[in-house]
């Protein structure tokens, strides 16, 4: 019985030793507002092209999407989060419902598109070094 206690309560303590430490943890993500990486790549089909660093990202953003308001995001039930035991890096993918209004044609419009993001750690940070977005075509409206 003893031992049965022993090798319980060891056992009980190696797996909180495996415990996620680094940065960039399922929780971390999931609360997201992660800061980009500088040289963080980045592609969206409005973007034209795929884009690398803050500055080029930051520009694509703003020249794609400055007309559309009232901007909407939600996962889908597919998303998942995987980050390694050490968490010093993760991805997370999955199906996103978006939505916003444009200003310009003043239409609302709704997809789904599929994502994936990766995270990596710098230092005690967790930084978004790399995402994609692609929508689904047949559910653009």
């Amino acid at each position: 019985m003893r031992f049965t206690l022993m090798f319980f309560f060891t056992f009980v303590i190696c797996a909180f030793a495996q415990a996620q430490t680094g940065p960039c943890t399922e929780k971390a993500i999931k609360q997201g507002n992660l800061p980009f990486a500088d040289d963080a790549f980045s592609f969206m089909p409005p973007y034209g092209k795929p884009v690398t660093g803050t500055a080029a990202t930051e520009e694509a953003a703003k020249k794609s999407f400055s007309d559309r308001v009232n901007r909407k995001f939600e996962w889908a039930s597919d998303h998942r989060i995987v980050a390694s035991s050490s968490a010093d890096m993760a991805y997370e993918h999955g199906t996103m419902h978006v939505s916003y209004d444009d200003k310009s044609d003043g239409k609302h419009h709704t997809f789904d598109a599929v994502m994936l993001n990766v995270y990596k750690a710098k230092g005690a940070v967790c930084q978004q070094v790399a995402g994609t977005m692609h929508p689904l075509e047949d559910t653009v409206k």
